[in-house]
């Protein structure tokens, strides 16, 4: 997912980090709830947070996974509706909070917000469509295999990635059961496509799992 911060000029950053105000979030804090009003434009700087959706009998549903330079909700916050999913941070986390009214003024006044704005919504539809290819038609290993690659991608490290995520996390995002995915990540490692490390994920060469799980 492209991120926001990192891209854009010094200029409107720092117009961004005027109108927006920063707070942080305790692991497991939540942001906001599923069906509020959004009235916020959340962008992570440190951390990480998931969108969330509960299915009856409490099921979690793994919408979305933000790391630092990213925005999220964006199509709530600027249609004025409802948050369609909750927001919870997975670590301890910084967020830059925009207010609705801040973020429609960003998009009328400034080109390159608004340039921005449609080309993380253009990303999110392609990154959308994708999934929902995936859960259609692929395999459980294929499955984790793209969600894993996911995840490695948007870490920012030269080196080893560890996927920190839980198994019943992964599972969701891959929609498949956490016993499955359990077995499908040891069959995996067994591969040699990653390593386990004290129960952690950790992919030495992604270029592995890219070529195991190509479209």
């Amino acid at each position: 997912m492209k991120t926001l911060l990192s891209e854009i000029s010094e200029e409107l950053n720092s117009r961004i980090s005027k109108v927006g105000r920063a707070r942080s979030f305790a692991e497991g804090r939540e942001i906001f709830a599923e069906g509020d009003e959004a009235s916020i434009l959340p962008v992570v700087l440190t951390g990480r947070v998931k969108m969330v959706h509960y299915l009856e009998g409490g099921k979690e549903v793994i919408i979305g996974i933000f790391g630092p330079g990213e925005m999220f909700a964006v199509p709530a916050v600027f249609d004025g509706g409802n948050y369609p999913a909750g927001a919870v941070a997975m670590e301890r986390s910084k967020l830059l909070l925009i207010e609705r009214a801040d973020f429609l003024g960003l998009l009328r006044d400034s080109s390159e917000f608004s340039f921005e704005v449609i080309n993380w919504m253009s990303s999110m539809l392609r990154e959308k469509t994708a999934t929902i290819q995936n859960l259609a038609t692929a395999s459980p290993d294929h499955r984790i295999g793209k969600v894993l690659l996911k995840l490695a991608n948007g870490r920012s490290s030269d080196g080893p990635v560890k996927i920190t995520l839980r198994r019943e996390d992964i599972a969701n995002m891959a929609g498949l059961t956490t016993e499955t995915t359990i077995r499908v990540i040891r069959r995996l490692s067994e591969r040699g496509l990653f390593n386990i490390v004290h129960g952690k994920i950790v992919i030495e060469d992604i270029s592995l799992l890219d070529q195991a799980f190509r479209d």
